[in-house]
């Protein structure tokens, strides 16, 4: 039986059409989502830096930091040191005046006992010629001394008696070698009072120094 020309183009058109797959639902949904937008991009914060970067940087931070350490602490102990050597040099100057005062007075007192105790011309000549003497030494060598500030007091009261002495002491050597026995027992007296006030500044400088 012949087909018709209508039929023919129709069964030709139905053989090159592709089929279609079934889809079970899931193509059709696939079409209907919506295409996935990218995020915009957010400006970049940058953290705040403590000190330059990089390890040059931090290297040289740190060595800063290091160096402003050592200079403080430096500069302390120099501050130390300097009063550390300050008080130890006026230990010092007090140490050597106390050295001297106490020398050159035990000198003196041993021959102010000498001349009191003696009893006959040869033996006051004698002790009042060696008190004379180390009267004097006492006072060179206190004019000489670097004297303590805190000690000019004392010493200026102990000048003033040695002085004192020294003239009494005179007066009874040549009392002596004048055969004038009223002007002896005046020097005696002199002497006697000068060694006192001698004394007195010797109790002045030990509590001074306690």
């Amino acid at each position: 039986m012949s087909i018709s020309p209508e039929l023919a183009y129709v069964a030709a058109v139905a053989i090159t059409e592709a089929p279609v797959e079934p889809t079970n639902g899931h193509v059709a949904e696939l079409a209907t989502l919506p295409i996935p937008v990218a995020p915009a991009p957010q400006p970049e914060v940058k953290a705040k830096r403590g000190r330059p970067a990089g390890t040059l940087g931090y290297t040289s931070y740190t060595a800063s930091q290091q160096r402003d350490a050592t200079h403080r602490e430096l500069a302390a102990t120099e501050a130390t040191l300097t009063a550390a050597q300050a008080d130890a040099a006026k230990r010092k100057l007090t140490a050597d005046y106390v050295t001297l005062y106490t020398t050159d007075s035990g000198k003196v007192q041993l021959d102010y006992q000498n001349f009191v105790a003696c009893n006959n011309f040869g033996s006051c000549r004698t002790s009042s010629q060696d008190l004379l003497n180390d009267l004097q030494a006492f006072q060179s060598d206190r004019k000489t001394a670097k004297v303590p500030s805190d000690l000019a007091g004392v010493d200026a009261d102990l000048g003033d008696a040695l002085s004192a002495a020294i003239a009494a002491t005179q007066q009874v050597i040549s009392a002596m070698d004048s055969d004038d026995l009223n002007k002896f027992k005046d020097g005696e007296r002199k002497v006697d009072a000068a060694m006192l006030n001698i004394a007195k500044a010797q109790v002045a400088l030990a509590n001074h120094l306690k």
